[in-house]
């Protein structure tokens, strides 16, 4: 058999596809910027991209050059042949599968390697995640076979680029018409395409079910040519009953599986550290997951620079806490959402200054400020804070700047108490308070109405002398 399945791997074509495919990979995962990338230092979401790429990319093309080797027989009319061999049809079927899987699936785990180092040398935990990594290479499974059941049921020479796209269709389908991955029929075909970063973690049964069905399905599907047009080798029914059974059970759990809301299909929530990471400057506070220590000396500078800007700024979020964590107070706690393990020291500076903001509770509809020529409410508070900071603030049109310079013109403490009492109104859903007034210019030496001087009689005095 072994000797069989390497003159197989030798004479389809899937090699050339596996080694475009390996170009590919490589450009993509050892391209990507670390300061940028949103998935390099995260293990979940290094995982999931593999498997996004495995599906996406690598599936469709392997499923197309599988087709086309499984239809050799036909187009080299030897199907007469093939019939006669001691081995069936299904064990020809595996074979031509089992060599086009051999070259991607190395393709596969040089892409797991490069991503793995990169992820290692950013993130400061070692604990790669491989539930993912199992399920793209099952599905990958399943798209090769579909591609070997089609290419030997329908020999044309045009069947095997039809079915790479007809694959590929169908996938991104799915992601447009909104499937969470529960139902029928996106949960029998596994794409995970979410973000995981350190709040998410997988779900491994149902990814190990689904891993599951995968491979069970892919061994009926290369039964299939055997059993509709080969009959004297076609396939026993007794041994591929254990296939069948395994691909039913794991089909009727991912079918019927409903997660709790808000819950995601594939993923679990990381339970609560007790002690997140943080650090303090003055009166500002941030706190990252145990996992992410690596953003700390980003987060710390940001920090500094954020307490700086805002100063005595009042009614404003002051603590901020990576997406995931529950602070004791949401109200008055801002969310950072690190989306990217490299994150740099600007980056969290501009998160927590917009974290810095207020929020309206869920469903609030504020009303237009009509100072400001009838915008919201929350444009002209950030465009105060922003401008207190030494931030430029958004040009919205002639009143609105002609009422943010009015707002600075007025006394400092009268800004913080319309500051304060503005960020208490946003998250309590109430009108914003009246501006400020300007204050009143100094009047000018001599203009009617102007108060003498103390020393007014100076004139009569130098008369005098």
């Amino acid at each position: 058999m072994i000797r069989l399945l390497w003159t197989e791997m030798r004479r389809g074509e899937t090699k050339w596809v596996a080694a475009v495919i390996a170009a590919v990979g490589l450009w993509h995962f050892a391209g990507d910027d670390a300061s940028t990338s949103d998935w390099i230092g995260w293990w979940a979401q290094t995982s999931i991209e593999l498997q996004v790429f495995a599906v996406m990319v690598m599936g469709p093309m392997t499923s197309a050059a599988a087709a086309w080797t499984a239809g050799r027989v036909h187009r080299f009319r030897t199907l007469d042949w093939a019939g006669t061999t001691a081995r069936g049809a299904w064990t020809q079927a595996v074979v031509v599968w089992a060599s086009a899987m051999a070259w991607v699936l190395g393709a596969y785990a040089l892409f797991a390697a490069v991503a793995y180092v990169r992820t290692a040398g950013v993130s400061a935990v070692t604990a790669p995640v491989w539930s993912p990594l199992l399920l793209g290479a099952a599905v990958i499974g399943l798209q090769a076979a579909a591609g070997v059941a089609a290419g030997s049921l329908l020999p044309s020479r045009i069947v095997a680029p039809l079915v790479g796209v007809a694959w590929y269709g169908c996938l991104v389908g799915l992601a447009l018409s909104g499937a969470d991955g529960t139902g029928f029929p996106a949960a029998l075909v596994p794409a995970i395409d979410e973000h995981w970063d350190m709040a998410f973690q997988p779900r491994t049964g149902r990814l190990l079910t689904a891993t599951a069905w995968c491979l069970s399905a892919a061994l009926c599907l290369l039964a299939l040519p055997g059993l509709l047009r080969r009959r004297s080798t076609r396939p026993r029914l007794v041994a591929l009953l254990p296939p069948v059974l395994v691909a039913a059970v794991a089909a009727g759990m991912l079918v019927t599986y409903r997660p709790a809301q808000p819950e995601l299909s594939w993923a679990v929530r990381t339970p609560q550290p007790e002690r997140p990471a943080c650090t303090t400057s003055g009166r500002t506070t941030a706190c990252l997951w145990p996992d992410d220590r690596h953003l700390l000396p980003a987060a710390r500078s940001a920090t500094e620079a954020v307490d700086a800007a805002l100063a005595s700024v009042p009614g404003l979020n002051r603590t901020f806490y990576e997406r995931g964590l529950r602070p004791a107070d949401p109200a008055t706690a801002g969310e950072l959402p690190v989306m990217s393990p490299g994150t740099g020291r600007q980056d969290m500076t501009e998160q927590m200054m917009s974290a810095s903001l207020p929020q309206p509770p869920s469903g609030c509809d504020l009303p237009l400020m009509a100072e400001t020529g009838g915008y919201p409410g929350t444009f002209f508070l950030e465009a105060v804070v922003r401008g207190r900071a030494g931030s430029p603030a958004p040009f919205w049109g002639e009143r609105f700047d002609a009422a943010l310079q009015g707002f600075t013109a007025a006394p400092r403490p009268a800004q913080d108490r319309w500051i304060a009492d503005a960020a208490d109104a946003v998250r309590a859903c109430r009108p914003m308070p009246a501006l400020p007034k300007a204050a009143a210019p100094p009047a000018k030496a001599g203009a009617p109405g102007a108060a003498t001087a103390p020393g007014g009689a100076g004139t009569a005095r130098g008369s005098a002398s």
